[in-house]
């Protein structure tokens, strides 16, 4: 029951109310010991697209396969959760800024070479992805408000 309340029912990923409670236990932890974690939110590329050139079950299917590849590509300390229809997010621990951007560069070429078909049709997708370091004064809100704002930037770099 508990699991089922937690997680998101098409990924098996944990889902936005049990991210937010761990990502407020990250910051105090951060903030308390000067622990550094980043957090990153994801934006899947043209999911409405896919879902009404190739119905939702392409739109599903595209999901659960970039939760196993995110979930695939992150430590043990770290987290990946579905938040929203389209939006995932990363909790990822003591990494530094080049580190943090090798990591989305690693995700952006796995999401390029995953090879994902539906009824024949190969289906190509990608994401835009921002990040933010925990600070010293941070909210749950604060965070996601510029980690959110640093993935709707990083949509105009493919631009």
């Amino acid at each position: 029951m508990e699991k089922r309340a937690n997680h998101d029912v098409l990924t098996g990923l944990p889902n936005r109310r049990f991210f937010i409670e761990s990502l407020d236990k990250r910051i105090m932890r951060c903030q308390r010991y000067g622990d550094n974690t980043a957090l990153l939110f994801l934006d899947v590329d043209d999911l409405k697209r896919v879902n009404d050139s190739h119905g939702h079950a392409a739109g599903d299917l595209l999901l659960v396969r970039l939760g196993k590849i995110l979930k695939g590509n992150i430590r043990a300390c770290d987290m990946v959760a579905r938040i929203g229809g389209d939006e995932f997010a990363l909790l990822l621990d003591n990494l530094d800024a080049d580190q943090v951007e090798n990591k989305i560069l690693g995700l952006m070429d796995r999401f390029k070479s995953a090879k994902l078909e539906h009824e024949g049709q190969a289906l190509q997708f990608g994401a835009a992805i921002g990040y933010s370091f925990v600070g010293p004064t941070d909210t749950v809100s604060a965070l996601m408000s510029r980690a959110d704002e640093a993935m709707y930037n990083s949509k105009g770099d493919d631009n």
